[in-house]
């Protein structure tokens, strides 16, 4: 199977556009942006063919899919839910597409950890691949995904990883010794690109790949590194997890999904007692080209990464 042209769905966002910049390297790629119809965004590049559908027709995205190798979807978060992810694979089988690349990019999604977390904020993803599963099974087309855990420099950033680097302060959850897995958003980025290479692509066809982009990430670890590279001391505060835990729980109970979601979140990543965080048994970085660097890399990398912004 050789994929030279590509769709991509949600070209616009974090992961869509961090994949499109690696992508477009490879100048034998054809890229399509589908956006919807209604979207006043272009193309995130000058270089990628533009195409408008209505998501909501299945008549319009066979149209804008005919011709293409694959689709790669890359639509964030809660916006994988079950039947417009759907209405997109069976567009792609309609249309001749070969290679559905499912929108996970997360860490493994069939854990019971993962199951608690509500669907209204990250999407039906199980429900999904057990779909394409089904019609990878019929023949009707091959899917592949790919979970790399949290994306490291986002979570240290941006995100509940517990840091704040301007301010020198860190929110230590439970002990700080709960091994993850987590990976720079660059790193999945070159890891999709790999997975599309002809000789990576019998590797890992109807099947989700997982990958580890840094060694020995843990709370404590990371704290360690962030004060040897910024050469200062944080101020610590230590949480007890179980208690954000039974919080998340609670917030569930009254449907508040926002609330329960950062709960989950966090107990699912540092709760050494009930976490999913770790998936080093799973991970296959050989196969798609991924090399782990060290905690104490993957914090220069992201400090650097935000004196660019």
């Amino acid at each position: 199977m050789e994929l030279q042209k590509i769709a991509i769905v949600g070209s616009n966002g974090r992961v869509g556009s961090s994949i499109v910049k690696e992508l477009l390297r490879n100048e034998s790629k054809q890229l399509t942006a589908i956006l919807r119809h209604t979207s006043p965004e272009s193309a995130p590049s000058s270089s990628i063919t533009k195409f408008k559908a209505d998501f909501t027709l299945i008549d319009s995205l066979v149209a804008a899919l005919s011709g293409q190798d694959a689709v790669l979807s890359c639509v964030p978060g809660g916006a994988t839910d079950f039947e417009s992810q759907k209405i997109l694979i069976d567009a792609a089988i309609k249309a001749g597409v070969k290679l559905f690349f499912a929108s996970e990019y997360s860490a493994n999604i069939m854990s019971p950890q993962y199951a608690r977390l509500p669907i209204e904020f990250v999407g039906d993803k199980p429900r999904i691949r057990r779909y394409l599963e089904e019609k990878a099974q019929q023949g009707s087309i091959a899917w592949t995904a790919l979970n790399g855990g949290p994306f490291f420099d986002l979570w240290l950033t941006a995100g509940p990883a517990g840091f704040d680097i301007r301010n020198r302060t860190a929110t230590i959850y439970g002990t700080g010794n709960n091994l993850a897995c987590w990976t720079s958003l660059p790193t999945i980025a070159k890891a999709v690109c790999n997975m599309l290479l002809p000789s990576t692509l019998p590797k890992i066809l109807n099947r989700a790949v997982f990958i580890c982009g840094v060694k020995k990430v843990t709370q404590n670890n990371i704290l360690a590194a962030l004060e040897d590279e910024t050469g200062s001391k944080f101020e610590v505060k230590h949480v007890d997890v179980k208690r954000i835990k039974q919080e998340a729980m609670e917030a569930l109970e009254r449907d508040d999904w926002k609330a329960a979601t950062r709960g989950l979140t966090i107990t699912h990543q540092f709760d050494e007692e009930d976490s999913a965080a770790n998936f080093w048994d799973m991970v296959d970085n050989h196969t798609v080209g991924v090399d782990p660097v060290t905690v104490r890399e993957a914090v220069k990398e992201a400090i650097e990464g935000m004196s660019e912004h």
